[in-house]
C-alpha cells in the first residue's frame, strides 16, 4: 500500500473526537480515486467489536463474524489484556451515498454492521520509581487504591506489576471502576 498516494487521494470529510463513554473516536473519509466514503473507528477493542459484523482474516478476505469467531476475538482481547497491554481495536465500513447524506445532516457516523480491521496491544509500563513508591506507602500504612477505566484483565495485570495487588488478591480490595 502506498500510504502517500492513499493520503492524496482521501479527504476527511467529518470527524468524532474519542468520547470516554463510549471509549472509540472515528472519521469519515471521502477517497476521490473511486468517489466511495468510508467511516474508520478506534478504540477500547471490546467496544469496537460489539459494533462489528465481519472481519479480515490474515489473508485479506472479509469473513463474517460468527459467535465462534467473536469468542476468539474476545480471548485474544483478555490474553493481551491479562498481559497488561491496552488492546486497540481498528474498524471501517464502506458508506453507501444515501447514508452519506444523512450522516451530513445528522452529524453523526455510522457505528454498525462495521469489519474489523485489526487488533493491536500497547504496552504501558509501570514508570521507573512507582513500584518502589507503593511499597513505601504500603509499609506507612498507607491504603492504595487504583482508579481506572481499563479493562479489568489489563486493570489485574497492571496492579499486579505496580505492586498494588499482590498475587491470588481480589481485585475489587484495590481498584474502584470509573463511571
Amino acid at each position: 500500500m502506498d500510504i502517500e498516494k492513499t493520503k492524496k487521494c482521501s479527504e476527511v470529510l467529518q470527524v468524532e473526537a474519542f468520547n470516554s463513554q463510549k471509549k472509540r473516536s472515528g472519521v469519515l473519509i471521502g477517497r476521490n480515486d473511486d468517489d466511495t466514503v468510508h467511516v474508520h473507528w478506534k478504540g477500547a477493542a471490546e467496544m469496537i467489536l460489539a459494533l462489528c459484523s465481519s472481519y479480515y482474516d490474515a489473508s485479506g478476505v472479509e469473513k463474517d463474524l460468527d459467535d465462534d469467531e467473536r469468542m476468539k476475538f474476545e480471548q485474544i482481547i483478555q490474553g493481551m489484556a491479562a498481559s497488561s497491554l491496552r488492546c486497540i481495536a481498528f474498524a471501517h465500513k464502506q458508506v453507501p451515498e444515501e447514508d452519506y447524506q444523512n450522516l451530513k445532516e445528522q452529524k453523526k457516523l455510522k457505528e454498525d454492521n462495521l469489519t474489523l480491521i485489526g487488533l493491536v496491544g500497547i504496552k504501558d509500563p509501570c514508570r521507573p520509581g512507582v513500584k518502589k513508591a507503593v511499597e513505601d506507602c504500603q509499609y506507612a500504612g498507607v491504603n492504595i487504591k487504583m482508579i481506572t477505566g481499563d479493562n479489568v484483565f489489563t486493570a489485574r495485570a497492571i496492579a499486579t506489576e505496580c505492586g498494588i495487588l499482590k498475587p491470588g488478591q481480589d481485585l475489587s480490595s484495590v481498584c474502584s471502576r470509573r463511571r
